[in-house]
């Protein structure tokens, strides 16, 4: 069995060493090499979208945003193959790939419900835009029904004053009538221009929310923590929405495990057994020379040695 020298090369070896191993080791390697590019792959297509979408750079800026990411997983799933196999590592490194895992599987989702999260954005800020106006406009009709009865108070006075059933108890339209009449008169002014107010609150909710839902901002001005709380909000209301969300996560969550599960399926080749058996006999001869060199018979025999000289 024959690999290539490039995918020799993705995992680090040389070909001319590889083409000495078994066809089990061989497999083995293939298999790393071709693990390592699904990761890769996933983490450049969502730098680059994330980059270009999310924070709206440049294509140069988001094409070296995504090399800049699928370096970076390439040199984290490196060494998740280089570490040795044993059962703390193992749980380190699946620890380290699922945190990975998770992350890049929120951005791909981000990137594949890019729709439902504008849609979200849009719910969310419209909810926003009414309820900070109908905290406006509750407060304005209590101040409008308030000088509503302070006009009302003001004209009773008024017309009481005129028929001379209280105030000056004379009936007449006379001095105290007029100034009360007057007083009256402002009341309803500033009932009127609380009522035009209002009205005018009305009109502006109507304007601000039909200008929010043409507006683009809702997707521009949105981050990437806005983003996920969006989607967050969107899927949770939506039963459909969190099960086609929940597979396509649990999708790609194991696309990004793959070199983990990779490591974890394959199992010791005779490759692997030959050098353990050449670092035990090369640790025993280092052992056995320094046990010679140090023993007190080694040091006896250098005195004979030296003796005899």
């Amino acid at each position: 069995m024959s690999i290539s020298n490039y995918l020799c090369h993705v995992v680090g070896e040389q070909p001319d060493r590889v083409g000495r191993l078994h066809d089990s080791s061989q497999r083995r390697m293939k298999a790393f090499a071709i693990a390592i590019h699904i990761p890769v792959t996933l983490w450049a297509l969502t730098g680059y979208v994330i980059a270009s979408r999310v924070f709206n750079q440049e294509p140069g800026i988001s094409a070296a945003v995504a090399l800049f990411c699928a370096g970076l997983i390439y040199l984290v799933e490196r060494l998740v193959l280089a570490t040795p196999k044993v059962w703390f590592v193992n749980l380190g490194r699946f620890f380290i790939g699922v945190v990975i895992s998770l992350l890049g599987a929120t951005a791909v989702d981000l990137v594949i419900f890019e729709r439902e999260v504008a849609l979200q954005l849009k719910a969310s800020g419209e909810a926003r835009i009414t309820a900070e106006f109908d905290r406006q406009l509750a407060e304005q009709q209590q101040a409008t029904g308030q000088k509503k009865a302070d006009w009302l108070k003001g004209q009773d006075a008024a017309n009481c004053e005129a028929n001379g059933t209280c105030g000056s108890r004379l009936r007449s339209v006379g001095p105290v009538y007029r100034e009360l009449a007057r007083q009256a008169t402002l009341l309803r002014r500033d009932y009127d221009a609380a009522q035009a107010r209002l009205v005018a609150l009305g009109e502006e909710r109507t304007k601000a929310i039909a200008e929010w839902r043409d507006s683009p901002k809702a997707l521009e001005e949105a981050g990437l923590l806005s983003r996920v709380e969006a989607l967050h909000e969107y899927t949770v209301n939506n039963t459909a929405a969190l099960v086609a969300w929940g597979l396509f996560f649990a999708l790609v969550l194991f696309f990004e495990l793959m070199v983990v599960f990779a490591k974890l399926v394959f199992g010791e080749t005779v490759d692997d057994r030959l050098a353990r058996i050449r670092e035990d006999l090369s640790d025993h001869k280092a052992k056995s020379y320094l046990e010679s060199v140090t023993s007190p018979l080694a040091g006896a025999r250098h005195l004979l040695e030296s003796s005899y000289c």
